[in-house]
């Protein structure tokens, strides 16, 4: 299974809790042996020196969003604070058996009642 681009991104974001482990994972061993700081070292891979990385507001950006996403992914089947249409929202109900449950529909969904 391959990984789209958008899907990497995400997964390189939320791996890391701060910018600067991002940017030590892209640190190599042999080039704290040559340079002595990892300070140096997070400034060459900041700069682009290398390959591609996303800059802090990217990261911040990204990782907020992926954030907010995962958060509104697992609230949306289980929150009983979210906004609920019931099916007999403006409906002109006659019969008195559909208006009993039309009465009771909001307490049933809700969990309130069973």
């Amino acid at each position: 299974m391959e990984y789209s681009t958008a899907a990497r991104v995400n997964d390189s974001v939320t791996q890391f809790k701060v910018y600067e482990d991002y940017l030590d994972s892209k640190v190599k061993p042999m080039d704290l042996f040559y340079l002595k700081s990892r300070e140096l070292a997070r400034k060459l891979v900041k700069h682009g020196h290398k390959g591609t990385v996303l800059s802090r507001e990217e990261f911040e950006e990204k990782k907020a969003a992926v954030q907010a996403a995962q958060a509104a992914k697992s609230n949306t089947f289980y929150s009983r604070s979210r906004p609920m249409t019931l099916a007999s929202a403006g409906k002109e109900l006659k019969d008195n058996f559909l208006k009993a449950l039309a009465e009771r529909e909001e307490a049933n969904r809700s969990g309130k009642m069973t």
